[in-house]
C-alpha cells in the first residue's frame, strides 16, 4: 500500500516538470523563429506545437 502511495506521489509531483519543460521547449523554439511573445506570429507558433 504505501509503495503504490509513493509511486502516485512521485508521478503526480513529476508531472508538473515535464509539463513545463516543455512549455519552455515550445517557447525557445518560437522565439528562434523570430517571433515575439503576444504577436500573432508568436500564438501561431504556439498554436501550431500544441496540436502536434
Amino acid at each position: 500500500m504505501i509503495r503504490l502511495l509513493l509511486v502516485l506521489l512521485l508521478a503526480v509531483s513529476t508531472s508538473g516538470c515535464v509539463s513545463r519543460m516543455l512549455n519552455e521547449r515550445d517557447d525557445a523554439y518560437c522565439k528562434s523563429k523570430g517571433t515575439t511573445p503576444g504577436s500573432q506570429a508568436y500564438f501561431q507558433c504556439r498554436l501550431q506545437k500544441a496540436v502536434r
